[in-house]
């Protein structure tokens, strides 16, 4: 009897053994909570900078502008000479009707190294007096009794100097402020006394005009 009861007993325990491994899994049990972040690593050391690169060519100089006034015109003559009546006549293209009525306009003659001016100034042994037509500009030789010179020295260069007006607007009929050919060669004039220039001294002139030699 003892004998059949451990066997029952047995039996019991195997089908339950048995059963407990057939049986279904639970469900998956709730996500775990994440972990501190680990110590951001130290960081690497610099790369050693790049050899700097070799510097282009400079590129070539520019041509340098032209020297002059937008408002001046200058005409060059060289070794003019005089008729036997002590007078020099030269063509100067540049003294139109609207020059010859409302721009200033100066003559300068070379004796030597030295600059005259054509507006009475005087020279070695005189002096000379300019005056101007349409197209022709013409310096007459004096001496100091206002004589006509008839044996004035050679000339090596001569200049005739056309300034023309700028920022002057010319008016007629019932204009408020209309203006006179007279008084814009007044304009140009006080503009240059104001700035202290002698019309009477080439150099002065040509300093302020940027005129070329």
């Amino acid at each position: 009897m003892k004998t059949t009861m451990k066997f029952f007993i047995y039996g019991l325990l195997i089908i339950a053994l048995v059963l407990t491994s057939c049986s279904k899994d639970g469900d998956a049990g709730s996500t775990g909570t994440a972990g501190i972040a680990g110590v951001d690593g130290t960081n690497g050391t610099d790369g050693v900078d790049g050899t700097n690169g070799t510097d282009g060519v400079d590129g070539a100089n520019g041509e340098d502008g032209a020297n002059g006034n937008a408002n001046v015109e200058t005409t060059v003559f060289l070794n003019p000479t005089w008729s036997t009546s002590g007078l020099m006549t030269l063509q100067v293209p540049g003294i139109t009707q609207d020059a010859f009525d409302y721009y200033l306009i100066l003559g300068f003659v070379k004796e030597g190294s030295i600059w005259y001016s054509a507006n009475g100034n005087q020279a070695v042994g005189g002096y000379y007096k300019g005056y101007y037509d349409i197209g022709r500009y013409f310096i007459r030789a004096y001496d100091f009794n206002d004589v006509i010179d008839q044996t004035r020295p050679t000339i090596p260069e001569a200049k005739v100097i056309i300034i023309e007006p700028s920022n002057v607007i010319l008016q007629s009929g019932n204009g408020k402020n209309a203006s006179t050919p007279s008084n814009f060669r007044k304009i140009i004039l006080a503009k240059l006394l104001h700035a202290g220039v002698d019309i009477n001294d080439y150099n002065a002139v040509r300093n302020y005009f940027n005129i070329t030699e």
